[in-house]
């Protein structure tokens, strides 16, 4: 019979002999609680076997608030940081495309383990790549000494290394490695020396221990230019230096082409198991809101006399609680059975109707070529014939709408949101996106259940989704006065960590690029899709040359490629980012997709949001400290730089950047008040212009009538009208208070919403200094008009 380690391991421990019981006591000050005691030890004997550490992770921030602020703080700030990879699947392996998402979404530090020439000439683009070579590796060597072999490597290297800790993950990679068996039985000498640096970063690092295990990319740097091509890598001159014995710096890229930094990072490594999944799972369900009874029910009050005293909506306070469950005992509940009073019945609406058919046969199309054409997005024309059936984009669809869900029908609910202590950045949030009437109509009818995409990995396997839609239905239920989100704001909390400490206050327009990206993540039909390989010097040349309409066009559908999502449809939209060589004129353009229009505002009393655009899309000059590497100079050259709207999204969002941060990280706010209209802001002169009479007859010559052809993103007029104001009280976005403003549209009037309390208002009729565009606006969802619809009412 074997032993059983992990039992042993588990077993109650000797107390330690500085171990002291007053411990165990209440403190105050900087005394830090013990982690375990006598009792704790003895009664968590059990559950320690049977439980995952992801329990911990979910629901210690809400045990009480005592213990959240214990919690968040960790049991005790001298204690040295443990190894996250005790919570996370052990992984010991990562594919190209799989490496090809972390970037973009993590804090990932990149090993290339090859000789620093061939690292020189080619290796993959990222802020956090370092070089070690392979024959500085030895048997036995330990993260220290190995720091000290890199004493000669480029100072940014060595501060990227000495910061190990610090990333969620490290990955390492030589030439062609198909498999991580060198761990154990390592074959030759390039296969040893990748379990030298295994075991020295991550068995012998004793001062700077690794949040997890690193792990192999499989196929090594062959891999990854089969997936994204030689244009990807980067190339430097640090070998040449080191011969020379000159201080050593990292070169810029030489193209600045299609080479991406990662984005913004808006959630944490840290996946769901399958245990912790299906929790979250069972008490999503166990608080639904029955379909489409949010909104009857809604509906049903809306008749009755706004003028007239709400009746009590619940006979007892045990039924409210038992459906709002209060933030410090929400992760101590087990889910209940059935939340919903049982003398509710929800009515059944009849199932939406299929998409509307186009009664006219789709136009002709051209023969395919003899010979495919290559075509630089990436697909050949080759593929295209008469009988391939034409597909349509979710924009061109004509979905059946009912009247009730019509815009101008939808009453919005006066329904507040509980403040956990610092969470009105998120009651302000959720409330303009409840006004968003597209995304809340799909989350009352049950429309996103059939879009979710449960495989997803970048995403919450739906679980997002429905916690959101469980708090879109609450809403607009319409029978409390407020609603306690405690489920959706703990979920946010596991999924990113900035937000699990509802005492600490946060950024309103993190908080909605964060939710937006990972709803359409959840909703991401394309996301398994390998990504596109990156142009060529002669792809690029080329396409700079071509029209500007047949480039936006192809480059939307590239990013669309592997990012389509109901949201893609509302708020993302799209720029251009034109470089021009001051001394060559030579071009490079790249292509930029966005949520979020962030605009950069003057310090004055008050300005215009017309003016503020406009300085945002206007010629910048790159002069001096921050000059381009023109590749076709190949030197540091002056350069204009020229930004162009490509699409219009059907909802734009603005954020005004009132935060400036000084070289010490300290916040200064501007409390200018940037007046913007609340109808008719009219976006044409930042986007793409229309090509001339002459201009189109060249493009018809050169690409088909049907690249002139245009999806209503490019198709003037561009006016928008303001339908949610998000305001921020206060001197820095760590600090303050969130409010938000929705226009009701049925009602021809604006609600604001303080939390719990709200107030029905008339912009007209406010003093200046209460005005919808006074120096608390912080971020302005607008509408696009449709064409049937003039003027904003």
């Amino acid at each position: 019979m074997l032993l059983d380690t992990e039992l042993a391991a588990a077993m109650p421990k000797a107390p330690s002999p500085t171990y002291s019981p007053a411990r165990n006591m209440q403190t105050t000050g900087d005394i830090a609680p013990p982690r375990h005691s006598v009792r704790s030890l003895a009664s968590s004997r059990k559950s320690s076997l049977m439980s995952t550490s992801c329990t911990a992770t979910s629901t210690a921030a809400f045990e009480t608030h005592d213990s959240a602020a214990i919690a968040s703080n960790g049991a005790s700030p001298r204690a040295p940081p443990r190894r996250k990879s005790v919570h996370m699947p052990k992984e010991t392996r990562i594919t190209a495309e799989r490496l090809y998402d972390y970037l973009e979404r993590f804090d990932i530090m990149l090993i290339d383990c090859r000789p620093r020439a061939d690292f020189d000439q080619g290796h993959i683009y990222s802020r956090n790549v370092i070089c070690v070579e392979p024959v500085g590796l030895r048997h036995g060597m330990s993260a220290e000494q190995l720091a000290d072999k890199l004493i000669l490597s480029p100072e940014d290297e060595q501060e990227i290394f000495h910061n190990r800790d610090q990333y969620d993950l490290v990955v390492y990679y030589d030439g062609d490695t198909m498999s991580e068996t060198f761990l154990s039985r390592p074959q030759n000498e390039a296969e040893m020396h990748l379990k030298y640096l295994h075991e020295a970063i991550y068995d012998f690092n004793q001062e700077k221990q690794l949040q997890r295990p690193p792990i192999i990319l499989i196929g090594g740097i062959d891999a990854w230019i089969d997936l994204v091509g030689n244009a990807a890598l980067v190339t430097t001159a640090t070998q040449a230096r080191v011969k020379q014995g000159r201080p050593l710096q990292r070169r810029s890229a030489v193209r600045d082409g299609q080479q991406k930094l990662p984005k913004q990072r808006l959630r944490d490594y840290n996946p769901l198991d399958a245990e912790e999944e299906q929790r979250w799972r069972d008490r999503a369900q166990s608080e639904s809101v029955p379909e489409a009874s949010s909104f009857s029910q809604h509906e049903a009050n809306e008749y009755e006399s706004d003028d007239a005293d709400e009746v009590t909506r619940f006979p007892n306070i045990d039924e409210f609680n038992a459906r709002f469950p209060d933030a410090g005992t929400l992760a101590a509940q087990a889910p209940t059975s059935n939340l919903i009073s049982p003398g509710l019945k929800a009515p059944k609406y009849p199932s939406t109707p299929e998409h509307s058919v186009y009664p006219h046969p789709p136009p002709p199309t051209r023969p395919p070529p003899a010979a495919p054409r290559v075509s630089y997005t990436g697909v050949s024309d080759r593929a295209v014939s008469q009988s391939t059936p034409i597909s349509r984009t979710s924009s061109q669809l004509l979905p059946y709408v009912p009247q009730r869900y019509l815009a101008q029908n939808l009453r919005l609910p006066k329904t507040g949101i509980q403040n956990f202590g610092n969470t009105c950045y998120m009651n302000a949030t959720l409330q303009a996106l409840s006004a968003t009437t597209p995304l809340t109509i799909m989350m009352l009818d049950d429309q996103y259940k059939r879009l979710v995409q449960k495989d997803n990995w970048k995403g919450s396997r739906g679980l997002l989704p429905e916690i959101y839609a469980n708090t879109v239905r609450s809403l607009w239920q319409g029978d409390v006065d407020y609603i306690k989100p405690t489920t959706l704001l703990t979920f946010c909390g596991r999924l990113n960590s900035t937000f699990k400490d509802p005492h600490q206050q946060q950024d309103a327009q993190e908080f909605f690029s964060f939710i937006v990206d990972c709803l359409h993540e959840d909703f991401n039909a394309v996301w398994s899709k390998n990504p596109l390989r990156v142009l060529t010097e002669q792809e690029e040349a080329k396409r700079e040359r071509m029209p500007a309409l047949v480039v936006a066009k192809t480059e939307w559908g590239r990013y669309v490629h592997r990012e389509n999502s109901f949201l893609t449809s509302l708020f993302y939209g799209q720029h251009s980012s034109r470089l021009r060589c001051s001394h060559c004129n030579f071009t490079s353009t790249t292509y930029e997709a966005w949520a979020l229009l962030q605009v950069e505002i003057p310090d004055a009393r008050d300005a215009q949001l017309q003016d503020c655009l406009r300085a945002h899309f206007r010629d910048e000059l790159l002069d001096v400290e921050n000059q381009w590497s023109c590749p076709k100079c190949k030197t540091p050259r002056r350069a204009a730089k020229k930004l162009t709207m490509t699409r219009a999204p059907p909802f734009l969002v603005v954020a005004l950047k009132r935060f400036k941060s000084n070289t010490r990280g300290d916040q200064r706010k501007l409390r200018t008040a940037v007046r913007f209209p609340l109808t008719g802001l009219d976006m044409e002169e930042f986007i793409l212009p229309q090509p001339s009479p002459q201009e189109a007859q060249e493009v018809a010559r050169k690409y088909g009538q049907d690249a002139l052809k245009v999806e209503d993103s490019l198709t003037p007029p561009y006016m928008y009208d303001a339908y949610a104001v998000v305001r921020h009280l206060g001197d820095s976005t760590r600090s303050g208070h969130y409010t938000a403003l929705v226009r009701d549209k049925a009602r021809t009037c604006w609600r604001q919403f303080n939390d719990t309390r709200y107030e029905d208002v008339q912009p007209e009729t406010m003093r200046p200094d209460q005005a919808l565009d006074n120096e608390q606006a912080y971020l302005i969802f607008y509408q696009r008009r449709t064409a049937h619809e003039p003027r904003g009412k």
